[in-house]
């Protein structure tokens, strides 16, 4: 069963595809709910999809 939080991240992320990063998830979501969004709550629940099998998720190299 997922929650509320984690629909939300799953559909933030279907509808981007390839540029589903942390931070475009994160402004998806504030866009449909209109609300604040950490970044520690969005890479606790990828970390909880992706152990839940859900979801798969890697550490990219860093940008400038």
């Amino acid at each position: 069963m997922l929650g509320e939080f984690e629909y939300l991240l799953l559909s933030a992320a279907s509808r981007l595809g390839a540029t589903a990063y942390g931070v475009s998830i994160r402004r998806e979501i504030e866009h449909a709910t209109g609300r604040a969004c950490s970044l520690g709550a969005l890479y606790t629940t990828i970390d909880r999809l992706a152990e839940k099998g859900v979801l798969t998720n890697w550490m990219g190299e860093g940008t400038a």
